[in-house]
């Protein structure tokens, strides 16, 4: 048996407990295996915050730009100052930086109960439901092309296929949020 492979064994861990060391390595590998792929693949934070005169965040965005698209992981306003309007203008702020950054489109997700009439009303389209969450609530996710920009996606063999697109866009999406 001298010239036959040894069998590695593996341990697979499930914990609720997080190791930066591990985690970071996973993140890393998929990353440089995106990378040889897609090219440099570093995201730009695009926050937005909102201050009373006080100086205490009473809403904003929380985002990235990368690969071409604005991914929103959150956008709040406190509730006192829901309907004012205040919600349209952090969007749009954020849609504006995300121009100026070459992006091209918007994605972002919601539960049900949240937002999806606000984004709706504001252009943006469902392109996914996932249903099962407590509640009977759903998680929506959207994007909106930024006007005079959705036609310029990087070609590839899946770039005209838009689940190739998202798929994408997800996975690089959640690879970046263990980041932050």
């Amino acid at each position: 048996m001298d010239g036959m492979p040894q069998k590695t064994t593996y341990a697979v861990e499930v914990t609720e407990k997080v190791h930066p060391e591990s985690r970071n390595a996973i993140i890393r590998g998929l990353l440089e295996f995106n990378a040889s792929r897609l090219g440099d693949l570093e995201p730009t934070s695009l926050d937005i915050y909102v201050r009373d005169g006080d100086g205490k965040v009473v809403g904003g965005l929380v985002g990235d730009v990368g690969l071409g698209w604005l991914s929103i992981h959150a956008l709040w306003v406190a509730e006192e100052l829901r309907g004012s309007g205040l919600g349209t203008d952090i969007l749009k702020a954020a849609e504006n930086a995300a121009i100026k950054y070459g992006c091209h489109a918007v994605i972002l997700d919601t539960l049900s109960f949240q937002a999806p009439g606000f984004y709706e009303k504001r252009g943006y389209s469902r392109i996914g439901v996932v249903d099962g969450y407590r509640g009977g609530s759903q998680k929506i996710f959207m994007q909106k092309h930024l006007d005079g920009l959705s036609t310029r996606f990087v070609h590839s063999a899946h770039s005209e296929n838009p689940f190739f697109r998202r798929m994408h866009v997800s996975a690089f999406n959640f690879c970046m949020s263990l980041f932050r």
